[in-house]
């Protein structure tokens, strides 16, 4: 084993497919104004997710649309909720706990339901958010908190312009870590000005302070978004395919024992990708990660 693929722990852990079910309830992000509007240098008006909700789509055909594709392209047998769009712990916390009882309601009448996963910022953390997520876990239902820390280098924070620092991110981890839940991480190459090596340098910062699990992509351009604009002026390049797949090759080898990977590369749905376009070749990109690891290590 070249490093710990989640999918393939799941199916150690289970003994068939678990897939994840990708959600979007419209939360928004203090980022954003509105839902349309702002956010970070990389993200439009889906929320980082599949813009279910600006299309009008209820959770529970969300829901049952996702259980569809989950056993027909994946022959999932049991699933992971993923709340995924925007920050889903933005607003009122009622509201998430409404919408988490009701996916796991729709979603149990299709497939067993083996877990959660919860993607937001690190400064939309609260106490009671951790303690509600802590309160769902049991010994057959696993709950993650996926923290959108995109890298650990302080300019390069604000360059995305998350509207976040460094000590925001060590702050939430520190109320989280030691908890019943899983704390993984999201991940960002390519971000003008960083170090060579500052993917390696984020991953190992988050491994040290006790992150499970790590997920990685590129910085890419989203139509629609200010690093269009950037990008279009000739101030924004993103990385060859070759110069990311070192980057993340580089913390697999020397560091993927510590953790679990949860995501190689990006997925991006409805024509909304402007550039590189070798990230809409998952696989090949999935392929090329896996050959430059063994050659790493010799395997």
């Amino acid at each position: 084993m070249l490093y710990r693929k989640w999918s393939a722990d799941l199916r150690r852990r289970f003994g068939y497919r678990v897939q994840k079910i990708s959600l979007d309830i419209g939360s928004g992000c203090p980022n954003r104004n509105g839902l349309g509007e702002g956010g970070c240098v990389f993200c439009d008006s889906s929320g980082g997710g599949n813009g279910a909700w600006m299309r009008g789509e209820s959770l529970e055909l969300q829901v049952r649309k996702g259980m569809k594709s989950a056993v027909e392209h994946y022959k999932a047998k049991g699933c992971i909720l993923y709340f995924q769009s925007y920050s889903s712990t933005y607003g009122p916390l009622d509201r998430l706990k409404e919408a988490i009882e009701k996916a796991r309601v729709e979603a149990s009448r299709h497939l067993p339901v083996w877990g959660l996963a919860v993607g937001t910022r690190p400064d939309l953390v609260s106490g009671e958010v951790v303690s509600y997520l802590s309160s769902l876990c049991r010994s057959d239902f696993e709950v993650w908190l996926e923290l959108g820390v995109q890298t650990t280098d302080e300019d390069g924070l604000k360059w995305l312009r998350r509207g976040h620092d460094l000590t925001c991110v060590e702050d939430t981890l520190d109320r989280c870590l030691g908890e019943s839940f899983s704390v993984s991480a999201h991940l960002i190459a390519g971000i003008p000005g960083e170090r060579e090596d500052q993917l390696l340098r984020s991953a190992r910062w988050l491994l040290d302070r006790g992150i499970t699990g790590l997920k990685f992509h590129p910085l890419y351009v989203l139509r629609d978004t200010p690093l269009e604009d950037l990008y279009m002026n000739g101030l924004f390049e993103p990385l060859s395919m070759d110069r990311y797949v070192s980057k993340v090759a580089e913390v697999l080898a020397l560091e993927g024992s510590r953790f679990v990977v949860q995501r190689l590369t990006a997925d991006v749905w409805g024509g909304r990708l402007v550039a590189p376009s070798w990230l809409a070749d998952k696989n090949g990109v999935m392929a090329a990660i896996d050959e430059k690891v063994r050659s790493r290590l010799g395997v």
